[in-house]
Parts: C-alpha cells; sequence; structure tokens
C-alpha cells in the first residue's frame, strides 16, 4: 500500500511534516525585497541596545554605503558620555498597559517614579529579547515577567518596542520634511540566525502588529547583513591586524571565511564561501550560544557582590535604583575601553561608588569601604581613591572576559577543527557590538594566529547597515546547509518484527503502523535555495482539511514522530477544493528553501494548475 498520512482521534487527516530555522524559510510566499521603494528603514533590535538606520533609493545607487543613515540623538542623562546611535533594549508600560517609554528614557521616568514610591503598577522590562533565544517550540501567547514578577503578553512587549522604534524613525523623517508613509517604505529586521522559525514568526507578527504592512517587510539574518556591508567597505577603510591597509580577503572567489557576530546576549557563528560576485553558499549550519556582552556585567556583579555582600547589593539595587543605574552606566562604559589597541594601558580603571553604597556597607558590615575592599579576595588588586573610587587593577578587569573570551574561542576552534582540508576558512570576520572590544578581538587573533582576523570599521553597525543593503539588494545565497532532519509522519502496514506493539492501530480493516517518520532531509544535508524539496500523499478523508503539524529532530535516522528528540514545531493547513477531494487525489507537498523564511506549496499532481490553500504556522 502507498504511504498515508495518520489520521489522529478526530478523524481528521494529519500530514506530519518538519522544517526547521536553519533554511531561513519564507512562510509568506511570493515575498521579497521591493527594490523600487523610496527608501529602506533596518531595524537592529538587541538584547542590550536597539537602533535603526536608513537610507534613500537615489543615495544607495550613488553611494552604497556612505549616505546611509543612523540616529545618533540617544543619549543618557547624568552626564556619563554614553551617547550612541543604539539606545536600551527597555520598555516601560503604564498601569494599564499603555506605552509610556523606551530606551534611556524609559530607564530615567522609571527610576523617578521609584524615588517617589509611584512605580508599583507600572510594567517595566529590560534585556527581554534573550527570551527568543533557542526556542524550538513557542506559544503565541507567551508570557514574560516585569520587573516586579508579573506576568505579561511578550508580543505586546516586543511590539510597543518596535512601534517605539517606528515613530522615532518617522520623527526623525518629518524632521526633513518628508511625508512618507509605511506603504512607501521597505522594512528589514534583523534577526540571528541561529534563531528557530517560531522566534522569526514570533518577531514578524510583533512588526506587523506594530504598524508595518507585511508585505514591506523582509527579515535579514545578521551574519549575511553583516557580510553584504563589508563587501563594500572601501579598501582604504579597511585595516589588519598590524594596521595595514587592505582588501577584505573573504570577498574572493572560492575563499571560504567566518562571520563571528557577537552582540549583547548571543554570538552568532556562520561559515560562508564565496561562489560569484554575487552570491555566496553556505557551508556550517548556523551555530552559536548565549556568550554576549552581558557575562562581563554578571561576572563583574559577582565580583561586587563578593566584595560587599549579596545582602548590600540587594538593598542598594532594591531602594535606591536610580544609583544603582548610575553606577552599572560607568562600568558599561569603562568595559569599552579596558583594553586600547596596542594593549599598552597599565592603568587602573577608576569607577565611582554612590555615597549611599558605602553608607549601606558601614551600616551592614560595619567597616568602611576601604576596609571591606582590604578585607575581600581582591584586597591586592583593588584600591579604593579619594571620593569614594574603585581603583581596579586592568588586569583583574580583563578576568570578567574570561568566560565569554573562552567559549567563543573554544566553539570557532571546534568548527575550525571539523572542517574538510579543501578550501579551508582563511579569514574570520568579526562583527557586532562585542566584536569592538579588544580583549574578544585579540584573544580570537592569538588563539587563531594562522587566520586573518578583520574588524570592520564601527563593527556594531555593521549589522544594521548592511541590513539597509539587504532591503536594497538582498546578498544572494546559493544553498544552506540543514541542522536538523525533517520528515513526514505516515502510516504504513504493520509489521510485528519491526513495530513496536503500541504503534499498532487498526483503521478501515486495514492493520496499521503510526508516528513512521518519513524522511524528507536529513542534517547536515547541503540544499540549494532554490530547489524545492516535494514529497508527494495520499488523501485519506474526501472532505478533511489536511492539517501538516512539523516535526523536526537532531537525529539522522529516526523512526519515528515520538522519538524522545522529535519535537513538534507548527503546523500548516491546507483546505480541500470545493465539493471535496477528489477519490484517490494526491497532495504534493513542496518546500523552498529561498528566502529568511520558509515557504511551502501543496499542489495535486494530477491538476498542477490547482494550487491549495495553505497557512503556515510555527506559533502554537
Amino acid at each position: 500500500m502507498k504511504r498515508k498520512p495518520w489520521l489522529i482521534a478526530s478523524k481528521c487527516c494529519v500530514l506530519n511534516l518538519s522544517l526547521h530555522h536553519q533554511f531561513h524559510c519564507n512562510m509568506f510566499q511570493g515575498r521579497v525585497s521591493k527594490t523600487d521603494s523610496l527608501l529602506v528603514m533596518a531595524i537592529d533590535f538587541g538584547t542590550t541596545y536597539s537602533g535603526y538606520a536608513f537610507q534613500f533609493r537615489h543615495d544607495y545607487e550613488a553611494d552604497r554605503i556612505g549616505s546611509i543613515f543612523t540616529n545618533t540623538s540617544w543619549v543618557a542623562e547624568g552626564g556619563n558620555g554614553l551617547m550612541s546611535w543604539k539606545t536600551p533594549t527597555t520598555l516601560l508600560l503604564n498601569a494599564d498597559d499603555s506605552f509610556n517609554s523606551f530606551g534611556y528614557e524609559a530607564e530615567e521616568v522609571y527610576q523617578d517614579l521609584i524615588e517617589n514610591e509611584e512605580h508599583h503598577d507600572y510594567h517595566y522590562f529590560r534585556r527581554f529579547k534573550m527570551m527568543l533565544h533557542n526556542k524550538m517550540i513557542m506559544n503565541r501567547d507567551v508570557i514574560i515577567e516585569d520587573s516586579g514578577g508579573r506576568g505579561f503578553p511578550a508580543r505586546t512587549v516586543f511590539r510597543h518596542s518596535i512601534e517605539y522604534l517606528k515613530k522615532h524613525f518617522f520623527k526623525t523623517i518629518e524632521e526633513r520634511a518628508l511625508n512618507l508613509k509605511p506603504e512607501d517604505i521597505q522594512w528589514v529586521l534583523t534577526v540571528p540566525a541561529i534563531w528557530n522559525e517560531p522566534a522569526k514568526q514570533f518577531m514578524r507578527e510583533a512588526a506587523v502588529e506594530a504598524g508595518i504592512p507585511s508585505d514591506n517587510l523582509q527579515l535579514a539574518l545578521e551574519p549575511e547583513a553583516a557580510s553584504l556591508f563589508c563587501k563594500y567597505v572601501p579598501a582604504e577603510k579597511q585595516a589588519d591586524e598590524d594596521g595595514q591597509n587592505m582588501k577584505i580577503v573573504p570577498f574572493s572567489i572560492g575563499t571560504r571565511y567566518m562571520i563571528l557576530d557577537l552582540g549583547g546576549g548571543t554570538g552568532d557563528v556562520t561559515v560562508h564561501e564565496v561562489v560569484d560576485e554575487n552570491s555566496l553558499r553556505e557551508i556550517n549550519v548556523a551555530s552559536g550560544g548565549a556568550w554576549g556582552g552581558t557575562n562581563v556585567d554578571k561576572a563583574y556583579y559577582n565580583m561586587l557582590k563578593s566584595i560587599f555582600g549579596e545582602d548590600v547589593l540587594l538593598k542598594f539595587k532594591t531602594e535606591r535604583r536610580t544609583d544603582m543605574l548610575e553606577f552599572q552606566r560607568d562600568f558599561e562604559m569603562k568595559k569599552r575601553y579596558i583594553r586600547d589597541k596596542l594593549g599598552q594601558n597599565t592603568r587602573p580603571v577608576i569607577i565611582s561608588v554612590p555615597a549611599v553604597l558605602s553608607d549601606y556597607v558601614k551600616e551592614m558590615k560595619g567597616m568602611s569601604l576601604k576596609d571591606i575592599v582590604a578585607n575581600s579576595e581582591f584586597a591586592d588588586k583593588i584600591k579604593i581613591k579619594p571620593g569614594n573610587k574603585l581603583a581596579i587593577d586592568r588586569e583583574l578587569m580583563e578576568t570578567l572576559f574570561d568566560d565569554p573570551k573562552k567559549q567563543i574561542v573554544a566553539h570557532v576552534r571546534n568548527i575550525l577543527e571539523n572542517q574538510d582540508n579543501e578550501n579551508r576558512i582563511s579569514a574570520i570576520l568579526m562583527v557586532g557590538g562585542f566584536s569592538t572590544s579588544n580583549i574578544i578581538v585579540d584573544a580570537v587573533k592569538q588563539a587563531f594566529p594562522e587566520l586573518r582576523v578583520v574588524v570592520p570599521p564601527d563593527a556594531g553597525l555593521a549589522i544594521v547597515k548592511g541590513a539597509v543593503l539587504c532591503g536594497h539588494a538582498p546578498l544572494t545565497i546559493s544553498s544552506r546547509v540543514c541542522k536538523y532532519t525533517y520528515g513526514v509522519a505516515v502510516y504504513d502496514n504493520f509489521d510485528e518484527k519491526r513495530h513496536p506493539p503500541e504503534k499498532r492501530l487498526e483503521h478501515d480493516n486495514e492493520v496499521l503502523c503510526k508516528d513512521l517518520f518519513s524522511k524528507f532531509i536529513e542534517a547536515g544535508q547541503s540544499v540549494d535555495v532554490n530547489k524545492s524539496v516535494d514529497e508527494t500523499y495520499d488523501v485519506p478523508k474526501p472532505h478533511a482539511p489536511m492539517s501538516l503539524q512539523i516535526y523536526a529532530t537532531p537525529d539522522k535516522n529516526p523512526l519515528f514522530t515520538t522519538d524522545e528528540n522529535c519535537e513538534m514545531l507548527g503546523k500548516i493547513i491546507i483546505k480541500p477544493p470545493e465539493g471535496g477531494w477528489k477519490k484517490g487525489a494526491q497532495i504534493k507537498v513542496s518546500m523552498k528553501f529561498g528566502g529568511t523564511e520558509f515557504e511551502v506549496h501543496a499542489t495535486d499532481p494530477q491538476n498542477p494548475d490547482a494550487v491549495y490553500s495553505t497557512r503556515f504556522d510555527f506559533l502554537l
């Protein structure tokens, strides 16, 4: 007998087919960049900071990267010098759940509310993007907690944040006496290459709810955006580790290079090979982990906890949040410049300690600031200077980078050791905000002296500027590598010698085996992005819609969709034609991996002109 989709309890036909984010597939058919748009606007929604960049079409045609505008109007109050093209990914909502503020403003407003004991009914969210990291399964109505531990719809938080960035952009445009509508703009939203499809769909839906037209919105994978930006960086602005001008090696035809994208929350690693002047192919599946700059913040906090005591810091953080914020901002500014380019700066790093923290130490520990430091494990590395200032040994400060540094180097080494001997990786391209740290860059250079390590100018801007270029003309990826095995759950004749008894199913006078995993694509397989992968299945019910449940597994040869490592990612609904399916009808399911999202079609092989209505949904 032919393999058929298996029946669930409701007697509705279910076809279980699985795909995963590493194909960067297009679930919205036919969506491509609108290269005739008047303007491209790209949003870099980060873990710690967010911002945007834009460029008019006529400027792009005249000068690829020189005319990309990045907003630099965000600056923290209090004179800390934290002027940047980004603002903290921090959101404040009112008691009635309406928008209050975002970024630096949200931090300032919330601190004022705390000082006046008026903050209790407000919702404050900080660094919430990491909730989307490494999510194989995700609910559309997923809940996250605000600073007070209260549950709140995550999509509302993301929607308000994206909407703020959109409105801020329009305010900038209005100041230039321009009257553009969302439909006149090609919008680009950057996402990590290691994200799953549910996370990408979640971001798309939040952006659409924020007022960005879905047909004008594309998702850009961060490493690919960075590649495109670096391709157009003038040679005179590119420098190697010795400071000499050079042409970035990776863009020679046939060259393989690694993109090391290091942000606040995650590290994202991709390997590309240059096919020709306009296209790349993916060599390794995108991989990574939570190795971003926030790990340095955590290590710093743990050091302070060891010195002052967890009880002191908790009281300080709870009762004097404004002072704690200033304390954190001082460290944020200092950590960016702990080591200079030549590594010759040996002076201690000076960080001001708020007077109230010193008072808490005296009150709760019975010691002065000087004494508690002198009695800590860091007594020989930290001194107290006049004016309540910590003079921290530079070597000690550098140890705060140890964990992410080791994790990054170990992951890169693992990739290099598993590459084939032909056309080996010859360069590492470092981008993202954490790649501006000379400590991290030097660690990569020292670990891999045989490779050229390239950090483009404004490494923190490479992704958002590259995303703008993607909006005008996306970089062509000719093939991608599959991270997971994808398959379809079917039923077939039950074989007592091969099939366990719990899989036995009697249906329509047949004894069948259910939940069999019919492999579609295998983990590690390279797939051309313009090539469809097709399978054909019988339709067992004449009038029932087909619900295709999506599964993925890292195992290359799974037996059943119920195996331990199999995960159901989402579903596709195929409605029957008017009057129902014809007798003996079959459905051909075609999947194409041509974009950053998933594209699927369902057709009747006996009637090729009929393309059935499909709806794909990775969110439960």
